[in-house]
């Protein structure tokens, strides 16, 4: 509520569509930007926002607030930049959220406990089995007990094979239209069940670890490549390919093959 951004919009999109990296994207957001202040929505310098133009509460981009934005309250502005009554806003995300498919009643996902044996080459987000088959590998509940059936789910693992497991399920990835990070979607899901009374996550993240630089993930394809395991490109971005690419090097050198880029794996190539 009291951090939204506070660049004016108009003046961000123009800069970026100028600068060009973005050019098209930047474009198209600013026209719809000035729709919006043409509609009388907003006034030019309540528009504030990130650099990027995302915009109020939940941080649209000028599109989404025009394809999804909602007049909750009644008065004929859809503002989802009131600090003091955030219901537009809030109607809003939901609306965006309900447009992409969100299940009402139904988890993001559940943590789980790993089999032993379990074939790592499955824990993929594009990997989505009917909960019948997890519980049939010996995947159960984190307290126990079997998976409830939710629809299909994938098997996620953030930190890899020694940080906390999940089994995510279509609400996951109805988050993820939002913002396509698997921290993100995590960080939404998990928050939202402590609200409503659930459990802090139950295992140990693993000690020391954290994420990868931009440089250390270039690194890692670039060493990943030169010996043998092809991450298809070098760009930093951990994608299908590098992922697969780490998984053939660990089977290489004999340990779990759970696709994880960890700091140690890249200490490990040098």
């Amino acid at each position: 509520r009291q951090y939204m951004g506070t660049d004016n919009i108009i003046e961000a999109l123009a800069t970026l569509a100028y600068e060009g990296r973005r050019e098209k994207f930047a474009k198209q957001q600013l026209i719809e930007a000035l729709k919006i202040i043409q509609r009388g929505d907003i006034t030019p310098d309540r528009m504030a926002g990130s650099w990027a133009g995302a915009m109020g509460h939940t941080q649209f981009i000028p599109t989404s607030y025009q394809a999804y934005a909602q007049d909750f309250d009644g008065d004929g502005r859809r503002d989802v930049w009131n600090r003091d009554d955030p219901r537009d806003a809030l109607a809003s995300t939901a609306n965006y959220l309900k447009e992409f498919g969100w299940q009402k009643g139904q988890p993001w996902g559940v943590e789980i406990r790993i089999p032993a044996g379990f074939n790592y080459a499955a824990a993929d987000l594009k990997i989505k089995k009917p909960v019948r088959d997890w519980n049939a590998l010996g995947v159960r509940l984190v307290e126990g007990g079997t998976l409830p059936n939710y629809g299909e789910a994938a098997i996620l693992l953030p930190a890899g094979a020694n940080g906390p497991a999940f089994a995510v399920f279509r609400n996951f990835y109805v988050i993820k239209r939002y913002n396509n990070a698997n921290s993100y979607a995590m960080a939404v899901g998990h928050l939202g069940d402590r609200i409503f009374g659930g459990s802090p996550i139950r295992a140990e993240w693993p000690r020391g670890d954290r994420g990868l630089l931009r440089a250390e993930r270039m690194e890692l394809q670039h060493k990943l490549t030169a010996k043998g395991f092809s991450t298809q490109g070098v760009d930093g971005v951990i994608g299908p390919n590098t992922i697969e690419a780490v998984r053939r090097y660990q089977r290489a050198i004999g340990v779990i093959p759970d696709g994880y880029p960890s700091l140690r794996l890249l200490q490990r190539l040098k």
